[in-house]
């Protein structure tokens, strides 16, 4: 059975990107459809409420949307948030003049997203102030985030592993009062590191939803229940988990209400993340657990074998029973890592190019590779050492077999602690969050204009024919580097004789926007791009676009 387990593995592999080429990816964040007035409309009376809607439901942090006059003085609003929709309630005494509403809120995967309405009642107000607003740049939190969640990736599966090779892989095994001691104290270090981290992530999550930069993690706001409940409830799961798995390993009891209870704790990371903004959620969710179970045992298992086989490298019986057991688990646990690590990583990337053109994309090319370096030193040492240790002529080969295989072992053990570590990065770095690649090249009938001291316009129709195109729009550095913008640029396309109006552009990476335009004539056409730089500074730019048939 263990000869046929690489084919196998292969086949299933063949399998599930057969199955998962067949789906389209679903959109990881929330993005702004619509908005109720319009973005820049003039009103002839002051309107009872603001209206957002968004593609997917999202969650209003505290103070999420503001409201400010022109003086940039803040008039009071009442919002809330249901399923799609943020509602901010105004006042019914607004006086004439330009008012800006600002939001933010946090997309299904954990990630914030803001923006701000400009609208007009009467007619624009001669002059806008810059409304007082608190900060809004996560500075070092996601770093500081990324750090915490890879050291609670380590220490919770290595604390869960442990208690199963305590209680499953070793069961039988003879192990030295002094060794059984070291797996324990491994174990309880490792579960302490686990929750601490577990808990710091709780204000760090609160900070970066909120926008508040590294100041923000010790303020009341970032702990509001309601903008880190799904962390809370990390913490909590990981808390009882591992509390009873270090006790249970101490008094060397084991049954199946405390493996449940232990693998709570080790799927507790699935509630958060970006499986839960891709469907089926539910299948990814317990994909995702899956793949968290199978990690564990592998890490906890190989820093098992790290600390148990010096000491028993001297009884045959043992060392072998107790690497066949787990090199028997290990050809399992290579088939569940790459079956769900394939599920996970297509639902979200949803195409190969992604691989190379997002930092997303090349974190998971890394993590991948680290693994393929893993799996090809466990193969090393499922097929040429452990043999040796089971199967060896002599006393004194089979020790230095078993040598071998420890340390092999615990170079196993510190790729996977990297592994993780990508992974922490992983979680906080949004998919689909980056540029493509520019779209300025020499034959695409790319043009360009200054729109002001520190940033330029580049527009480019697709090189298809016809008068149904796609429009890409990138505001740029003048370096050429694409920016983050505060918000979607206004676009508008008119003629000569027809005036298009307002385009509704969708993001696509980092300062790139995209259209599908249906133009009634070819001809030569006039795009005006409003950059929205922040909520009170809009520079415009004018570009002449020729579209042919």
């Amino acid at each position: 059975m263990l000869k046929r387990a690489p084919a196998l593995v292969a086949a299933l592999l063949l399998a599930a990107v057969a199955v998962l080429g067949l789906a389209a990816p679903a959109s990881a964040h929330a993005t702004l459809v619509s908005t109720d007035p319009a973005e820049g409309a003039v009103l002839a009376s002051a309107p009872d409420q603001v209206t957002f809607t968004f593609d997917e439901p999202v969650q209003l942090v505290p103070k999420g949307v503001l409201a400010f006059d022109a003086a940039g003085d803040q008039v009071d609003v009442d919002a809330s948030a249901k399923d799609t929709e943020v509602v901010a309630e105004l006042p019914g005494d607004l006086d004439d003049g330009t008012y800006v509403v600002t939001w933010r809120v946090v997309s299904s995967d954990g990630h914030p997203i803001a923006g701000s309405l400009t609208f007009h009642i009467g007619a624009p107000s001669p002059k806008v102030e810059a409304p007082k607003l608190g900060p809004t740049d996560p500075g070092a939190v996601p770093t500081i985030q990324a750090v915490v969640h890879g050291l609670d990736y380590a220490a919770l599966l290595l604390a869960g592993g442990l208690a199963v090779f305590l209680a499953w892989t070793a069961r039988g095994v003879r192990l030295p009062d002094p060794v059984r001691r070291r797996l324990l104290r491994t174990l309880r270090a490792s579960a302490l590191v686990a929750v601490l981290a577990a808990a710091a992530a709780v204000p760090l999550a609160g900070a970066y939803q909120l926008g508040t930069g590294a100041g923000g993690i010790l303020t009341l706001d970032a702990l509001d229940p309601a903008l880190v409940q799904d962390d809370l409830q990390v913490l909590a799961l990981q808390v009882a988990g591992l509390g009873v798995a270090v006790w249970a390993a101490g008094l060397a009891r084991s049954s199946l209400v405390v493996d449940l209870v232990t693998a709570l704790a080790v799927w507790s990371p699935a509630l958060v993340g970006h499986t839960r903004a891709y469907e089926p959620t539910t299948l990814l969710v317990v994909t995702d657990a899956l793949h968290l179970t199978a990690g564990a045992v592998w890490l906890g298992g190989l820093v098992g074998l790290a600390l148990t086989l010096p000491a028993i490298s001297g009884r045959a019986r043992d060392a072998a029973l107790l690497l066949s057991r787990f090199s028997t688990l290990a050809g399992g646990l290579l088939a569940a890592l790459a079956l769900t690590g394939v599920l996970l990583g297509w639902r979200i990337i949803g195409s190969w190019s992604r691989l190379v053109e997002e930092t997303y994309g090349r974190l998971l090319l890394v993590k991948v590779a680290l693994v393929l370096v893993v799996v090809a030193i466990a193969a090393w040492n499922r097929f040429r050492l452990v043999p040796r240790v089971t199967d060896g002529v002599g006393h004194d080969d089979r020790r230095r077999a078993s040598g071998l295989v420890r340390r092999t072992v615990v170079a196993e053990a510190a790729l996977l602690v990297a592994v993780l570590g990508v992974t922490g990065f992983l979680t906080q770095k949004p998919p689909g969050g980056e540029a493509p690649a520019q779209p300025a090249t020499a034959d695409t009938g790319v043009v360009s204009g200054i729109a002001s001291d520190d940033l330029k316009v580049l527009a480019v129709l697709d090189s298809g024919t016809g008068l149904q195109r796609r429009l890409i729009v990138q505001v740029q550095d003048l370096a050429g580097d694409p920016l983050d913008l505060y918000d979607a640029p206004a676009v508008a396309l008119r003629n000569d004789t027809v005036d298009l109006g307002a385009v509704t552009v969708v993001p696509s990476g980092a300062g790139t926007f995209v259209a599908d335009v249906v133009f009634p004539t070819a001809g030569r056409w006039q795009l005006q791009v409003s950059v929205r730089v922040d909520a009170f500074t809009s520079p415009v730019t004018t570009l002449d676009l020729d579209v042919s048939r």
